[in-house]
């Protein structure tokens, strides 16, 4: 029999306890594995009535867990980089094994805990920190452990994709998009880890280890939040046949590796193009396996136990993880891609505009595929639409600096790339 603490009894770590005792019976017909929570541990002492009902004995003391030497599993869902590093740390440290959906934390931190882990012959479970119930990790470091990983494009946040599907389903603009996620429990009051592109990017360092045995730092992924899309944008993508989705993209060529997170027009026929709501998405370009793509509920404390559990399951089975040999790569800068972009300028209606704006984008070898002006009745400043053929990022945004700076412009520029995934 394997026991198993509980630290942490959010919307994830209650559903965790919940669901470990409500299928235990499952798990041990399905596997011949018992395994049992002896421990829930939270500072908030208002929980014990919880564990009282669950019949689980209940603490305010984390070193009550760490130091039990016949608790043999930690699940870490309090979240943040402390106390959550030195928990998972302890456990280790101790002899146990560690099952944690702490993105933030791993994104930070996963190059030592695995290597910590690994020192002392323990097992780091993370299937939960990324996509929720979608059962991404295994799949990538069991299933394709014998395939090279190409490129990997993901929608990996549910409260923009919701966000960004209400603007386009409700014709509204983001501050309403925004509160209406809020009130249906897809946002947090303050949202802005989600809607700055943040948590998108610890996901992204994750699967970097993963597909291409790298961890990256923050500064080493481009990231780009949603919070300057407009309406118009998201109305103008639809007339192209587009959605738009805040990509994570993965990339790797040799021994270059492309990162970054950033809101693309996505063609709205494509897989990811469909993901709507709340849900997540990850396409995979694989060899010798092909394309693959996942989907499905990324977030939420039920869909999300689910991968808790079956990291518990996995240990408990006696799995070993996969150990990576990190390799050196060169970071690819967002100024060296390159891509179709969507601009829209907000300039003065008067004659002359357009060739102006135009004199400056041919000057950085920047070639027009379509040019529209968009109306807006009684108003001074109207917004011009311009798609690019493919154009590189530095000299791009070089012409942009300068178009910004002519009298008849109102900063900022929109500047929205397009993503054939």
């Amino acid at each position: 029999m394997k026991k198993v603490a509980v630290i942490g009894l959010g919307v994830v770590g209650s559903a965790t306890a919940k669901n470990l005792k409500k299928f235990s019976n499952i798990i041990s017909k399905r596997t011949g594995i018992k395994i049992k929570l002896a421990l829930i541990c939270d500072i908030r002492p208002n929980f014990k009535n919880f564990a009282k009902k669950l019949g689980v004995p209940f603490t305010t003391d984390i070193k009550e867990v760490l130091n039990n030497p016949d608790i043999d599993i930690v699940v870490e869902l309090i979240g943040g980089y402390e106390p959550a590093g030195t928990i998972i740390k302890t456990a280790l440290r101790n002899g146990k094994d560690v099952v944690t959906a702490n993105k933030a934390l791993l994104a930070a931190s996963g190059k030592e805990l695995f290597a910590l882990a690994d020192s002392l012959g323990r097992i780091v479970g993370y299937e939960a920190a990324v996509c929720g119930a979608i059962p991404l990790i295994k799949n990538i470091s069991q299933s394709l452990v014998g395939c090279e990983v190409d490129s990997v494009y993901g929608v990996l946040n549910g409260t923009t994709n919701y966000i960004l599907d209400r603007m386009y389903k409700d014709r509204i603009d983001f501050s309403e998009a925004l509160k209406q996620a809020q009130v249906n429990g897809y946002a947090e009051k303050d949202s802005s880890l989600d809607i700055d592109g943040k948590d998108t990017l610890h996901k992204l360092c994750i699967l970097s280890y993963l597909c291409f045995n790298v961890w990256p730092k923050y500064a080493q992924v481009f990231t780009e939040g949603i919070s300057k899309i407009s309406l118009l944008d998201v109305l103008y993508a639809d007339e192209l046949g587009c959605k738009i989705k805040l990509l994570a993209i993965g990339k790797c060529s040799g021994n270059t590796v492309d990162l970054r997170v950033h809101p693309a027009f996505v063609p709205a026929d494509k897989p990811i193009g469909q993901v709507d709501g709340a849900y997540n998405a990850v396409s995979f370009k694989t060899y010798p396996a092909g394309n693959l793509f996942f989907y499905g509920e990324g977030a939420g404390g039920t869909p999300t136990s689910a991968s808790v559990i079956s990291d518990i399951v996995s240990i408990a089975s006696g799995q070993k993880n996969v150990s990576r040999k990190l390799e050196s790569v060169k970071f690819k800068n967002i100024n060296d891609t390159a891509a179709r972009y969507y601009i829209r300028f907000t300039a003065l209606d008067k004659p002359g505009v357009l060739s102006a704006v135009a004199k400056i984008l041919s000057e950085h070898k920047i070639s027009i595929s379509s040019v529209s002006q968009k109306e807006q009745c009684q108003k001074k400043y109207v917004p011009i639409i311009m798609i690019t053929h493919k154009a590189n990022e530095r000299a791009l945004r070089a012409a942009i600096m300068k178009i910004d700076k002519l009298e008849f412009i109102k900063q900022p520029t929109q500047l929205i790339r397009i993503v054939n995934c």
